[in-house]
């Protein structure tokens, strides 16, 4: 008889399995398909929704608008493609013109559709934002199998990239932020929808990796995205870091309007050109503005608008914070042990970079350290020499190199995001937590590029435990799996509670303390007097350093 009722059930669950999931919106109805996780869990998965109408035509460069309602049964089975985007960040290829001008897209992840029954709870929601530098990336980078282990609705979306999603003139005629203003109108279209999957609207915890996790602090200082989360996950960027916020973006729109023959003498006449050139050679001018391989990271990203209704950074993120302008959210900052890695491997792995950096060290450290709008040009060969003295780089030598692989890690992840923690931990009543991802696994960055285990843990490696799809190889030692199960323990609990059970992080402490993540069940409370060297990039002359004094908690 037991086996007869375990049949039937079997039997029962093939069946509801093999009919496509539907979901009823405003805007129409939609179909999906089913998926397994990584655990054999069955999820309904939602690719290519349409958020936004196309921002194609007299669209280009404008704030986005909400998609329009459909007629009939969407198809919600097929992979989005991804924001035009020119992929400039492998040595070992030429850049790659890659996506569609038309991208605004979201997906959804649900183990559970809303049936409408009574006792049903809605499950917590993860808004992750990916990263690529504001350039490049995709909505679905990485995967959903691992984290869909677990009952929580996730969601992610393509943002515009580049020149056609951060072009900016400065001024009324583009003032700049449309891939900001695609993550905002992507946060509404969730509160407005997500219920439908079996989500809760008011449960949704915003994510984000490297731009992504810049995203997501800038969304926290935003007035547009004011009651859209109520959490913030940053993994491994922020606002606040030497990226944060572009420089020169009108010399910028202009040189890739002469660069297309598009007319410089006004703004409105120019966007009015440009919106009629090719997509493709618009992203393509993006080569104009690297100084060194591919180096300012972020030629094209976050801008200061000019004041309107609709800015969505109406001042500096140091200002915002000093005004008491940001969200006060729980918020958990993490970062990786090496974060520098990604940046610093080509230069140590490849023979001509290796020998440019060192006959030209003073004339490329500004483009690799990200200071080459910001520095003086009478002291751009001080700095870099400073920078060099500072911290001993010999890209000869393994410690030297190790020294190198530092300096990048301060300067571009690191001592924003304890800037950022150290800030908010001061204004916000909200918990702020920060922690250090030190674990290993047997596949890594670093192994992959044919390089000693010993230098570290690179930049994205934590997310890979987090963000994967079942066929990627963070999942080949019983150590790496236990990691997987518990980096994402975190995020869900984080998720469903907005709170951790590991210390907040109190700039009150005389020392800087966070919690190291160095294995299976080590989550060890650390103290260190300074992160990221924060003194030295602040006591640089740089212009940032010079406007945007970081507040003390007196100050705030």
């Amino acid at each position: 008889m037991l086996s007869f009722a375990l049949c039937t059930l079997v039997l029962y669950q093939t069946t509801v399995l093999a009919i496509q999931p539907e979901v009823v919106l405003q805007q129409g109805t939609l179909k999906g398909l089913w998926a397994d996780s990584l655990g054999g869990r069955p999820y309904a998965a939602f690719y290519g929704i349409p958020y936004a109408k196309p921002p194609v035509g007299k669209n280009r460069f404008k704030e986005p608008v909400a998609a329009e309602p459909w007629l009939g049964i969407y198809n919600a089975t097929k992979e989005p493609p991804k924001c035009l985007q020119l992929y400039i960040f492998d040595v070992r290829a030429p850049s790659k013109l890659e996506g569609s001008e038309d991208c605004l897209y979201v997906n959804v992840f649900t183990p559970r559709l809303n049936t409408g029954a009574a006792e049903q709870k809605p499950l917590h929601v993860i808004a992750h934002i990916h990263g690529g530098a504001f350039m490049v990336g995709s909505s679905l980078d990485g995967g959903v199998d691992y984290i869909m282990d677990r009952d929580i609705v996730f969601v992610s979306f393509n943002y515009r990239l580049g020149p056609l999603g951060f072009l900016s003139t400065g001024d009324v005629a583009v003032p700049g932020n449309n891939g900001l203003k695609d993550q905002v109108l992507a946060l509404k279209w969730i509160q407005q929808n997500i219920a439908a999957f079996g989500g809760d609207p008011n449960s949704v915890t915003l994510t984000g990796f490297s731009a992504g996790s810049g995203s997501v602090h800038y969304h926290v200082l935003s007035p547009l995205s004011k009651g859209l989360f109520k959490a913030a996950i940053c993994v491994s960027g922020s606002s606040l870091s030497p990226w944060g916020v572009a420089e020169n973006v009108r010399e910028k729109s202009f040189v890739v309007a002469r660069e297309l023959g598009c007319p410089d003498v006004d703004s409105l006449s120019m966007i009015k050109c440009l919106r009629r050139r090719p997509a493709e050679h618009i992203v393509q001018t993006t080569n104009n503005f690297l100084g060194w391989y591919y180096n300012p990271v972020v030629p094209f990203g976050p801008v200061v608008e000019p004041p309107g209704p609709n800015a969505f950074l109406p001042d500096t993120p140091i200002n915002l914070i000093k005004q008491g302008k940001s969200s006060d959210v729980p918020m958990m900052i993490t970062f990786t042990k090496d974060e520098g890695m990604f940046f610093a491997i080509d230069i140590i792995t490849n023979p001509n970079l290796n020998n440019e950096i060192k006959a030209d060290w003073n004339g490329i450290a500004p483009y690799l350290f990200d200071y080459n709008y910001t520095a003086p040009t009478d002291k751009r060969e001080e700095v870099s020499k400073e920078i060099k003295n500072h911290y001993n780089i010999d890209v000869d030598s393994e410690e030297g190199q190790k020294n190198l692989l530092k300096a990048l890690s301060d300067r571009i992840v690191v001592a924003g995001t304890a800037k950022m923690a150290r800030v908010h931990s001061s204004i916000n009543t909200s918990p702020v937590y920060m922690l250090r991802f030190s674990y290993t696994g047997k596949y890594s960055y670093a192994s992959t590029m044919g390089m000693p285990k010993d230098m570290g843990v690179a930049h994205g490696e934590d997310l890979m435990y987090v963000l994967s799809a079942k066929q990627t190889s963070t999942q080949e030692t019983e150590a790496d799996r236990q990691v997987s199960r518990e980096l994402i323990d975190l995020w869900v609990s984080f998720a469903a509670n907005s709170t951790l059970d590991v210390p907040t992080f109190n700039q009150n402490l005389p020392k800087i303390t966070f919690t190291d993540f160095q294995g299976p069940n080590q989550l060890v409370p650390t103290m260190v007097d300074e992160l990221g060297e924060e003194n030295f990039w602040d006591s640089l002359k740089l212009k940032e350093n010079i406007e945007s004094v970081v507040p003390t908690k007196n100050e705030l």
